[in-house]
């Protein structure tokens, strides 16, 4: 095994660094997490850029690239913010589920221009009652003549509300079996009539931001059920492994940038005649922040690779979910007390890494989900 980067690797890293460099200003991102704004300018160049291309497969106008390089361009985009990284990881499991699933018609017809940036993807599973227990969605789907018809409410649903935004919605098809057999997928627009979508007032994660969803009897055409009638939770779970990889790459963007911040004001700030980084308290802080990334970098990188060599990896992916957003949280946290009383402002970036970090062992599966699917790997 060689988890070193190719000399290709190593140039994508450094364009994708320039790319959000030129496009991503310091003051423009703390103004979008002010105002909870997902730029679309951003999302144009992302376009122009390839990136959701990468997470298309290539017989739909894609690039289909492996996850090595992707989880690369998901570490760059998060380093301002995670949020970044999350718009085009939203993009990339939609695809991935469409491209395994959906007939050929709605592949032909979505997939494409989901390449080229023209549509958006997200996915909404979670319900007010129905978190880490999902299956147990209530969101209903009925059918009426050609087209399905939705009822229900989901929570925490990742941007939703952009623009140009399709939903896969996961709903119960059939009450009368047990809870995983009868669910099924559906592509919603976010435009859609009797649809209703609401911001949520959050501590983190506003550039993206989650939302509250509710279904009054949403019409959507019969076209738009993805793949078979209550085969849905199977599609689901097809791709967790490739999610957790994925949200382990964003997070590790985000600490490495908590890390160079932290980095820089020891430097700088001078007390008792010297830079804080020359007090051991201090410097031993950054050592541990410092070796904690780098664990974190292998264990991501150990799990890409071993999802595009087509090995098991769901106890991998599992720990690289685990331990990558338990770092953030730990990683953030010192550095707060670093910054010391700067980092309670918000004319510094910390203080958005640790707002954003707090959802990290919550989302895409709790840290305590997490252990219990490596406890059960491990045949426990």
């Amino acid at each position: 095994m060689n988890f070193e980067p190719t000399t290709e690797q190593n140039i994508l890293r450094e364009s994708v660094a320039r790319f959000m460099a030129g496009h991503c200003q310091p003051n423009d991102v703390r103004r979008w997490d002010r105002d909870g704004e997902f730029p679309e300018a951003l999302h144009r160049a992302m376009a122009e850029a390839g990136y959701p291309a990468m997470m298309v497969p290539e017989a739909y106008g894609g690039l289909g690239s492996p996850m090595s390089d992707c989880i690369i361009v998901y570490e760059e985009l998060a380093k301002p913010s995670v949020d970044f990284a999350t718009r085009l990881a939203l993009i990339a499991w939609g695809s991935m589920i469409l491209a395994d699933f959906a007939s050929e018609e709605l592949k032909q017809e979505i997939l494409p221009r989901v390449a080229t940036g023209e549509l958006k993807l997200s996915f909404s599973l979670t319900e007010p009652n129905s978190g880490s227990d999902a299956a147990s969605l209530q969101t209903r789907a009925r059918q009426d003549g050609d087209d399905w018809v939705l009822t229900g409410q989901k929570l925490f649903s990742s941007g939703a509300d952009a623009k140009d935004n399709m939903i896969i919605v996961a709903a119960r098809t059939d009450a009368s079996v047990s809870k995983h057999r009868g669910i099924s997928l559906f592509l919603v627009p976010n435009d859609t009539p009797n649809l209703t979508i609401r911001r949520l007032e959050t501590v983190g994660r506003k550039i993206v931001g989650l939302t509250e969803i509710f279904f009054d009897e949403v019409r959507v055409p019969k076209r738009y059920l993805i793949g078979e009638v209550n085969n849905g939770w199977s599609y689901v779970t097809r791709h967790l492994e490739r999610e957790r990889i994925t949200l382990a790459a964003n997070y590790l963007g985000s600490a490495t940038s908590a890390l160079r911040d932290a980095v820089a004001y020891a430097s700088e700030r001078q007390q008792f005649g010297q830079p804080i980084g020359q007090f051991q308290a201090i410097a031993h802080m950054l050592a541990d922040m410092a070796t904690e990334v780098e664990a974190a970098r292998w264990i991501t990188t150990m799990a890409a690779w071993r999802y595009d060599q087509k090995l098991p990896c769901a106890k991998e992916a599992s720990m690289a979910k685990l331990f990558v957003s338990e770092m953030l949280g730990r990683v953030t946290t010192m550095g707060m007390q670093v910054l010391g009383g700067h980092a309670y402002t918000m004319d510094h970036d910390m203080q958005r890494h640790w707002r954003d970090a707090r959802n990290a062992t919550v989302g895409g599966g709790t840290s305590q989900v997490q252990r219990s699917l490596i406890a059960r790997e491990l045949g426990l």
